[in-house]
């Protein structure tokens, strides 16, 4: 590929299944990350999902998922589109686990 007279190297990130597997990552460990900021001593983590209510666990999930942003615009600056289309796949994958949380 070449971009503004020079040419680049393909990254291994720059395919569907890198994206998908960093856009489920990255909500992944900012959610543990939370949880071990905000609950660590009082609530265990497989207890905070039946302590708390449905929504609860929706808004946390809908939190987590929105670091994928900052990772989705350094693809599209790299013109890692098969990243970036893995990652908006990640981002659906977990719309669509929030919705199931949520009815």
């Amino acid at each position: 590929m070449e971009v503004h007279g020079r040419k680049e190297k393909k990254s291994k990130l720059n395919n569907v299944l890198a994206g998908i597997g960093i856009g489920i990552t990255v909500p992944l460990i900012v959610f543990v990350l939370y949880w071990y900021a905000r609950f660590y001593p009082n609530v265990s983590l497989g207890g905070m999902f039946t302590q708390f209510k449905a929504d609860a666990v929706m808004k946390m999930i809908s939190l987590c998922a929105s670091p994928v942003l900052l990772v989705f615009y350094y693809f599209t600056k790299k013109h890692w589109d098969d990243g970036a289309k893995g990652l908006i796949i990640s981002v659906v994958l977990l719309l669509i686990v929030s919705l199931l949380i949520k009815f």
